[in-house]
């Protein structure tokens, strides 16, 4: 980040700056209005909300608030001195409500997470990395002996307890433009989604890909002095490309969710329906292409 920002005029970044309110005109040619925590009042000509599940942004332009599963994740790295025992493959394993996969990173990194039912003190929990490991190693009771010796030998530096995995409905992503004016949104802002596909972080940067492309395409509109055609007809563009792209992400994401979340067979039933159907390729997420920039 400090790479980045030093490639820009001085003082165009601002750190530690929050977000109270955002006023926006219904005149298109007008600016909108940024209201900060300290007083602060900017016209910037386009506002790309970035701030994550609990967005201010995203409530500007009419998304409902994140929800929550009823499910925590724990995530971790384990260092071998001497070389793993699972070579390159992804590992996946189930046990009574338990689910544990991982990754190697090389030869003697293996990276690592847990899902399971959320409990009242994991919020506590999430606050001291040894209660972490206690509660994961405690969690994996019955696992194969390998397994259990992962855990216990994982970088205590290395856990971390996510206690509320938050996400965005599908049907809010289906049901609005998430583009208000010369205001929008991007990464977990706009398409927040449990770890489950593991994708987040790639539509994040497909959002900055296709964003960035449709400014540039949109910045030559003439007989516009202001800029707030070019603006309003490139974040246009962005949400229509991306719409369809993060609705079926966000839509494969809480079917998987829900199906681990639930304990009424009727659900879960329905949501392995829905896998079969429409999700029978699970790695086909993967493949998507944002173009090039």
């Amino acid at each position: 980040m400090k790479t980045l920002a030093e490639e820009l005029p001085p003082n165009t970044v601002r750190l530690g700056c929050k977000v109270v309110s955002i006023k926006v005109d219904a005149n298109t040619s007008a600016y909108s209005i940024l209201h900060l925590h300290d007083g602060t009042m900017l016209m910037p000509r386009v506002i790309i909300g970035c701030d994550g599940v609990n967005s201010v942004v995203a409530s500007i332009v009419g998304l409902n608030s994140s929800r929550h599963f009823s499910t925590c994740a724990i995530r971790g790295v384990t260092h071998y001195q001497t070389l793993h025992p699972f070579g390159t493959a992804f590992y996946l394993f189930d046990k009574d409500g338990v689910r544990l996969g991982l990754l190697p990173i090389n030869h003697n990194d293996v990276y690592w997470f847990l899902t399971r039912k959320l409990t009242s003190t994991d919020s506590m929990v999430s606050k001291d990395q040894r209660l972490i490991k206690e509660s994961t190693v405690e969690a994996i009771k019955g696992f194969p002996n390998h397994i259990t010796e992962m855990i216990n030998n994982s970088d205590v530096d290395s856990l971390h307890l996510t206690d509320q995995m938050r996400y965005r409905a599908p049907w809010d992503l289906l049901r609005t433009k998430f583009c208000k004016g010369t205001v929008t949104l991007a990464g977990d802002a706009l398409h927040a989604m449990a770890p489950f596909l593991a994708q987040g972080g790639s539509a994040s940067l497909e959002d900055a890909v296709v964003l960035a492309r449709c400014l540039s395409q949109n910045m030559g509109i003439a007989l516009d002095p202001t800029g707030m055609k070019a603006a309003r007809a490139a974040l246009d563009q962005y949400a229509k490309e991306r719409k369809m792209r993060v609705f079926w992400l966000s839509l494969e994401t809480f079917v998987v969710g829900t199906m681990h979340d639930t304990s009424a067979l009727l659900v879960r039933g329905l949501c392995i329906i829905t896998q079969i159907i429409l999700f029978r390729d699970k790695i086909a997420n993967t493949r998507y292409d944002c173009g090039r920039l």
